[in-house]
């Protein structure tokens, strides 16, 4: 059994090596049969538009996508032309694109930490512009208002207009081991306090490890113990129009040594480099008992091909520190169409992308292996045995989405955090300190970017 795990351990780290980092991307799905969603895809268009080009970043959830397209194009003859790039250069060419004289591309896809700055320059078009009569179904996840802009608070509220629309709906989910659990007789975690029980329970380095934190990088996950203590890396306040940086919170301190008592006591000896492709196959090796990752991480724990528990694991919303007061950050990617096109090309970009978001394209996308957008189909998907275990999960998760930063100085925001937060995993640095430090240069990061931000306590 142990060679057999190692086996499953080295091929799933081939895997998920592109897996994305962050808020980037998901990991791949399985192929699934999405016949069923065949006989149901969206209407034929009513006319024939022009072609359109999609700036798409390679990811492991591109297949997905792909697919889609392709479904798009067999249902309605509208042509489709995707221009694939990795997503180092996504921002590159999604800037050079909106500053010529016309953009190369008809729609952009643009992540979660890039696109208030096409927003508020007004580099896409608001959706109301191409059609006045367009009305986003309530159904479709808003992801803390990121399809929306706001000019009036200089952020995504809820009055803002339109401007992209989401396409890639990661958010978090908490995964553990059932038969464990059964066993056990321990009920899915609510707390923290609970996970830290149950990981005493199954600690057995190094058969099984209790619990496992993402270490390289930490921001993400992290930012999810921040919120369910009450407090953000980083929080714009929508009545004042100020932020507040809330890492020298006593809230925050009480956070971190949660995350890192979790980590550093359950988890693996070498927790403080911990990516999320060594979560991933930690789990699917069934070497963990316990994890808080990103939810389109569930189809790899089925996969025959790569996972030794499959049928063994379950998914629920990611535990906070009281029963019922739960925080799950969003990594999404919203596609927007640039500004500069003639008429018939934003009107056909915005036929593409109305396609794509309606349910029955959202259901062919979700059992194509992408992560779909909306509520309606994760509830119907619950009832799928082969996706409900964990589209539930989704579902319920969708009230506490809190958002990642939105600004063009987030990526510097972020490598703050994660350098002091590596500090205090290899002890160079206390929590109290370390937190005080970095929020510190996240304030002055903040004021030289121009933003109104309210004085460190």
């Amino acid at each position: 059994m142990r060679h057999k795990h190692r086996w499953i351990l080295v091929s799933f780290m081939l895997v998920v090596a592109l897996v994305f980092v962050g808020c980037a991307a998901p990991p791949a799905a399985p192929a699934a049969d999405t016949g069923a969603a065949d006989a149901s895809a969206a209407e034929p268009a009513a006319e024939s538009l022009v072609p359109i080009t999609i700036l798409i970043n390679e990811s492991p959830w591109y297949a997905g996508f792909e697919a889609l397209v392709d479904k798009y194009m067999e249902d309605t003859g509208n042509e489709v032309v995707l221009n694939v790039t990795p997503f180092n250069g996504m921002l590159e060419k999604s800037r050079n694109a909106v500053q010529a004289e016309q953009s190369e591309f008809d729609i952009l896809n643009l992540n979660e930490q890039w696109y208030v700055q096409f927003y508020e320059g007004g580099l896409v078009t608001p959706i109301l512009e191409i059609d006045p009569e367009f009305e986003l179904d309530p159904n479709v996840i808003e992801y803390e208002y990121a399809t929306r802009w706001d000019p009036e608070i200089g952020y995504s509220g809820p009055n803002g207009e339109i401007y992209g629309l989401p396409i890639n709906g990661n958010i978090q989910l908490f995964f553990y081991r059932t038969d464990l659990f059964e066993e056990a007789g321990l009920e899915p975690p609510q707390t923290w306090a609970e996970v830290e029980a149950a990981a005493q329970v199954f600690y057995d380095p190094p058969n099984m490890y209790g619990f496992s934190i993402r270490t390289a990088p930490p921001n993400w996950e992290f930012q999810a113990y921040l919120a369910s203590y009450g407090t953000n890396l980083v929080k714009f306040d929508l009545d004042t129009g100020e932020w507040e940086v809330g890492l020298a919170s006593p809230e925050a301190v009480e956070a971190a040594n949660t995350w890192l008592n979790l980590g550093k006591n359950y988890g693996p000896a070498n927790f403080a480099s911990m990516g999320q492709a060594d979560n991933l196959a930690l789990m699917s090796a069934g070497q963990l008992a316990q994890v808080h990752m990103v939810g389109a991480a569930a189809p790899n724990f089925q996969n025959p091909e790569s996972s030794a528990v499959v049928d063994k694991v379950a998914a629920v919303v990611v535990p906070g520190v009281n029963a019922g007061e739960h925080a799950t950050m969003s990594g999404i990617w919203v596609m927007g169409i640039p500004h500069n096109l003639p008429d018939e090309n934003k009107q056909a970009a915005l036929a593409f992308l109305e396609w794509a978001l309606s349910k029955d394209a959202q259901m062919f996308y979700a059992k194509a292996g992408a992560i779909p957008v909306r509520v309606d189909v994760y509830e119907e998907l619950s009832a799928d045995p082969a996706y409900g275990w964990w589209t539930q999960a989704m579902a319920d998760s969708t009230p506490y989405i809190v958002a990642s930063p939105r600004f063009k100085e987030s990526p510097q925001v972020l490598e703050v955090l994660d350098r002091y937060l590596g500090m205090v995993t290899i002890e160079e640095m206390t929590v109290e300190d370390a937190l005080a430090a970095a929020s510190q240069e996240i304030y002055d990061i903040m004021v030289e970017g121009g933003h109104k931000v309210k004085p460190l306590e």
